[in-house]
This record gives structure tokens, sequence and C-alpha cells, in this order.
């Protein structure tokens, strides 16, 4: 029966596997014939390369204004009611030289701005609203334009004290055209457009030099072309950020994501003309990697079944009676703890005439008396150990990192312990006493080596008297050979 369904699951196998490679096959023949709704898929991809560049250019600044405006220094400087000037205008510049991006402290206390370059701003309101619309914000760190002679992106981290207390604004400056040249060449390699925009949707930063702030404007978003077509869809559904949209005759997928930190979102304009064009000339070459793949999986998971079978089989082999593992486990135990090359010592277990009680009370009896036995021995044992039914009315104990000295005293407590316990058998009492024979890995034996140099220990145990423990050695074997041979 087991067979009849191996068999079964084998072929529904082979099935599953040929469905599955037709079905790649297909669909990626289908998406080639519809290669604009399949652009889709292609937003991880268009977005990969662009983490790169936005990591670069955007969060790598951001975390280094964060990072500097956490710095013990600077705080306990704004923190002085008289504040250190000099040493303040020293960190700055050193920090400029050092990152090569403009750093400024916009200060509460005195209500100035000292900026790397030297130089000071007065936080008068009614010429710097940058301060006080920032500082009434709930945001910890904002992001904004400014300086129209020369436009920069400003970092602004606010500052407080131990008590909470605002101290004021560390920051950093970039200048617009050092994000322009990065954002310049990436489109030149990848054909994507970047449009970052502030949460009142003002164009800050973009690819498209076209409309990037100037000094003299600064666009919206829903002045740019392609947004009332994706905000229609988002509308309608609200469920992802990610649309194709059409303009002016051709396809565009769009892809948002969100700034938290700076409450800025980032759209990216990916046209599919040039996208499509690489997957027509991508797909035989994909096509043969598919199958490449699909059939190199196929076969390792083949190779790895037959030697998970074969592994299966003998990590679960167990004696139906007993429930002990049976010599295939136990073979598969010894294997393991040898590779650790520690000593091994082997106990052999044989009860002493136990054919005299299968005679005289039956087969139920015995078999009951066994499964008696087993337990003691289980009972007596580590969790490494191992104990194993070697066949009739013999176990085999398996004793990792165990020498001979430890062998033979958990050989002799197994002796005492089967000795005292009480077997009964039709309401009576029957005494059953075991013969051990004892046996120890030198580093140089192997499974069957120590199970022979036990069992001879074993024979000299039962012709000394039984209810014995004997130890085995290479004399005991030659002698056992012998003994067998006459």
């Amino acid at each position: 029966m087991f067979q009849k369904w191996r068999i079964y699951f084998k072929n529904k196998f082979i099935v599953a596997i040929v469905a599955f490679i037709f079905a790649v096959a297909l669909s990626a023949t289908i998406s080639l014939l519809k290669s604009v709704e399949r652009q889709s898929l292609l937003e991880q991809e268009s977005l990969t390369p662009a983490l790169n560049l936005i990591s670069e250019e955007i969060i790598k600044p951001l975390y280094v204004a964060e990072t500097i405006a956490r710095a013990s220094n600077l705080k306990s400087l704004m923190s002085n009611p008289v504040l250190d000037e000099v040493a303040l205008k020293q960190t700055l510049q050193q920090l400029s030289e050092e990152f090569r991006v403009g750093f400024f402290v916009a200060n509460e206390n005195n209500r100035t701005q000292y900026n790397s370059d030297g130089s000071t701003l007065a936080l008068d309101m009614n010429k710097v609203e940058w301060y006080f619309r920032a500082m009434y914000t709930n945001q910890e760190i904002v992001g904004v334009l400014g300086n129209r002679d020369d436009i920069r992106i400003y970092y602004d981290v606010k500052v407080h004290n131990d008590n909470g207390e605002f101290l004021g604004f560390i920051g950093l400056n970039k200048k617009l055209t050092t994000f322009l040249s990065a954002f310049d060449n990436f489109k030149k390699e990848f054909g994507y457009d970047f449009v970052f925009v502030d949460h009142n949707n003002n164009v800050v930063l973009s690819s498209d030099s076209n409309i990037v702030a100037d000094g003299k404007r600064i666009l919206q978003l829903n002045q740019l072309p392609w947004y009332a077509p994706y905000i229609t869809k988002y509308n309608d559904t609200q469920e992802h950020h990610n649309f194709l949209v059409e303009v002016a005759g051709e396809d565009f997928l769009i892809a948002q994501a969100n700034f938290e930190s700076l409450n800025w979102k980032m759209f990216l304009i990916n046209p599919l003309k040039v996208r499509q064009t690489a997957t027509t000339e991508d797909f035989v070459l994909q096509t043969a990697y598919i199958s490449i793949a699909i059939f190199t999986a196929i076969l390792i998971i083949w190779l790895m079944g037959k030697s998970l079978q074969g592994e299966f089989a003998r990590r679960h082999q167990i004696d139906p009676l007993t429930q002990l593992p049976n010599r295939a486990h136990l073979a598969w135990h010894y294997e393991k703890f040898a590779r650790l090359n520690k000593s091994i010592a082997v106990i052999m277990v044989d009860l002493d005439h136990f054919k005299n009680i299968n005679d005289t009370y039956g087969h139920s009896i015995g078999d009951k008396a066994l499964c008696e036995v087993a337990n003691l021995l289980k009972s007596l044992l580590r969790d490494i150990d191992i104990v194993a039914r070697w066949g009739g009315e013999e176990f085999v104990i398996l004793l990792p990192a165990a020498d001979i000295t430890i062998a033979n005293h958990i050989a002799d407590r197994a002796r005492k312990v089967i000795a005292k316990h009480i077997f009964t058998a039709n309401n009576k009492v029957v005494q059953i006493t075991a013969s051990l024979g004892v046996s120890a890995d030198t580093g140089k034996s192997n499974l069957m080596q120590l199970i022979n140099n036990a069992d001879a220990a074993l024979y000299k145990a039962k012709k000394s008297g039984r209810n014995k423990v004997c130890t085995g050695s290479i004399t005991a074997i030659n002698e056992h050979k012998k003994q067998a041979n006459s």
C-alpha cells in the first residue's frame, strides 16, 4: 500500500513540475504580448537603483544632520546662557570640512544663526520666516529650500536639552546644483525622473531641470502634466501608490514613496517606451535562464529527496514491540557521534534463559517482559545515550562520550535493576536476570568491532555463571571465535 502511494505522489510531482514549466513559459509569452499591462511588475526593479541614489543624496545627509544634532558638544554649547561663539564657529567649520557640506546652528537663546563659513544671521521674525515656521511645527526634522541667490536644501533638526527645552536647530545644507548633477547622471543611465515635494506639495527637488526652483518660482505638484491622471486613479482606489498613466500618447509608470521624517513625498516617473524595448530584447535570455534554473532546481530537489529518503528511513526505524530503535537506527546514531571523535562505549544485554519464559508462560508474557526490560534500560540512561533492540532478547546500549569505567558502572546498574525488578506471569513472580558485555572504542574501532567485542564479553559473562558483567578485549574476541567454530 505504501509503495502505491509513493508511486502516486511521485507521478503527481512530475506532473506538477511539467505544469509549472508550462505556466512559466505561457505567462512569459503573454507578458511580452501585453507589455504595457506588465509594467506594474517593474516597480521593484525601478525602485532598486533609485534607492542607492536616494540613500546617498537624501538619506545620508539627513542621517548626518540628525547625528550631529544629537552630539553632546554642540548641545552643551547651545545650552550655555553665554554662547561661546568662537568654539561654535570652529566646530561648524570642522564639520563642514569633514563632510564637505555647509553646517549651521540656529540658536534660540540669542536668536542668531551661525554658519560654517563664519557668517551669522539675526533670526528676525519678519525676515527669517523658516525658523519660526519650523519651530512651531510638530516635526523634529524639517527639509526646506532656502537662499534665493544660491538655492540650497536645508535639513533642520530640532535640538532640546535634557529637560526638553527647545534650544534651536542644528542642520546642514547642500547646493541644489549638487542634487541636480547626481539626478541628471542617474536619468541618463536609467531613464527615470525623480520629483520630491514637501508637505505643501511644493516641488523641492527633481531630475527634470525645467521644474526645479530657480529663485523666482517654485512649482506645485498639481502643475505637473502627469499628476492629474495619477491623482484621479489614486482617488478611485487609494489602495496603492503606483499607477500606469498616459500623457501625450505615452505611457508612464508613476511610483510614490513617502519620507515620514521630512514629511516629503517622492515620485518616480518611469517612461515605459524604453522599458518595453528592453523587455523584448531580454525575453529570450530570461526564458533560457528560467529554464536552466527550473531544471537545476528539479535535479537538486530529486537528489536531496533521495538522500533525505534514506536518512529519514534510518532515523525513524523503530522496533514495533518495544518501540526502541532497531539496528539501522543505532548505526545512524553511531555515525553521528563518531564524527565528534570522542570515546564511545557499547553494552550488549542478553536476558538469561529467556527461552524458558516463552516456553513456560507463552510468547505474550515474554513480549510483556521484553517491553518492561526496555523501559528499565531507558530509565537508566542519559539523554544522549541510545538503547536499541538488537534481536530476540538482546539489547544494545550506545554510550557516547563514555569510557570503559563509566560503561561498566552503567552495565552493573542495569544488571542489578533487572534482577531486582518484579516480573509477573499469571499472578506469579518470575525472576529474570541479564548478562552484559561491555566494550569501548579505542579510536580505531567501528560499530561492528565494538559490537563483536561486547558480544565476546557477553559470552564470557554467560560462561562464568550469568547475571554478570564482563569487559571485552581482543583476547576475548579470539576466544569467542574459537568457541563458535568448535
